[in-house]
């Protein structure tokens, strides 16, 4: 079974959200201040500061991004318009704004907010960054790099605009180019997370062991980063074949993973792909699957696994049951299927 890293999709997707959306949604203009929900001193103290200061549109901005934290976005549009009203030429609102949109998963109004910012602040290197960022994605190459290419002659020593070289490189299949990009950020900012899970991802590819030091780097940035643990387990999973310690090192990551999130159910799948796959630890991956089914009841893949488990333990009749339930859930699982039919055939 092919494994994937935990890369976040919100990219992998987003042409497809492009192509979906309705374009940018109006949002009705506020003149006063966004309703207070409850009594949460945060907001409290920042309805104060506007009113104390209401000409001020940071402080729209600064309350607009806390109400997005509390998913209360009709507010937090509010308070990026009401901002606009006090100054329209400030490429900070059109940021926020854009951001808000790509929260919500409206990537042609994010698009299109970032490109009003880059007509008004030509000049403006986040503006040009974010737009940047959405061209990768939407295959706007040559876009993209003479944005990122000017955001550079403003400040070569800023890491960003390496990091997305790193990611125009990649997506155009040129990895040299790509993880030199990406290690040209990581020079500039040591704590680049981001950036050491990309060049590990690039070098996993190859199974080149520096794929191995990029994820443990991410992890001493993020040690609570469940993608990265993620995805050195995987790393050390797909290449034990070259040293079967690595399967046990792979197995304490997804340890790791659950000291962070308990109910992580891939972590547990995993030990037990690894137990019945490589170590030929049948009982214990049988286990491991019943701790993934627990957590996840939908876990299809699970239940097949845990089928391969009980069956070469003679366990046919576990095992047929779970070659049903896990046809059940995914009717059209034709490995399922036919290890139904296998178990039938031998009673």
């Amino acid at each position: 079974m092919r494994h994937h890293s935990l890369r976040f999709l919100a990219l992998a997707t987003a042409a497809l959200l492009m192509a979906a959306s309705c374009g940018e949604t109006g949002h009705q203009e506020a003149t006063t201040a966004a309703a207070t929900p409850g009594t949460d001193s945060t907001l409290a103290a920042l309805h104060a500061r506007i009113s104390a200061d209401p000409g001020n549109f940071n402080n729209y901005l600064e309350r607009a991004r806390y109400l997005a934290g509390i998913d209360n976005f009709t507010d937090a549009f509010r308070d990026v318009d009401r901002a606009l009203q006090i100054d329209s030429t400030q490429a900070a609102i059109y940021i926020v704004k854009g951001e808000l949109h790509w929260l919500l998963q409206d990537v042609r109004s994010a698009y299109d907010t970032y490109k009003k910012c880059a007509a008004i602040q030509p000049d403006d290197a986040a503006c040009l960054l974010k737009k940047s960022a959405i061209d990768i994605t939407l295959g706007n190459y040559e876009m993209a790099l003479s944005q990122i290419n000017h955001a550079l002659r403003q400040n070569e020593l800023n890491p960003e605009p390496y990091y997305l070289k790193g990611r125009l490189y990649k997506e155009a299949g040129d990895t040299t180019l790509s993880a030199s990009s990406y290690q040209t950020a990581i020079e500039l900012d040591p704590n680049y997370y981001d950036a050491y899970i990309e060049v590990g991802l690039l070098y996993h590819e190859k199974k080149h062991d520096l794929a191995e030091e990029y994820f443990t780097a991410a992890i001493d940035v993020k040690p609570k980063s469940i993608e990265a643990w993620y995805n050195k387990a995987m790393f050390l999973q797909e290449t034990g074949f070259r040293d079967k310690a690595r399967y046990d090192e792979a197995r304490e990551c997804y340890r790791q993973i659950l000291g962070i999130d308990p109910k992580f159910a891939p972590a547990w799948f995993n030990q037990g792909y690894i137990d019945l796959e490589y170590q030929k630890e049948y009982a214990r991956a049988t286990e491991a699957f019943s701790r993934a089914v627990e957590l996840n009841p939908g876990y299809y893949q699970a239940y097949y696994n845990r089928g391969l488990a009980l069956e070469i333990q003679g366990k046919n009749r576990e095992a047929e049951a779970d070659y049903r339930k896990a046809l059940s859930i995914q009717p059209d699982y034709t490995d399922a299927a036919l290890a139904l039919g296998r178990v039938l055939g031998e009673r």
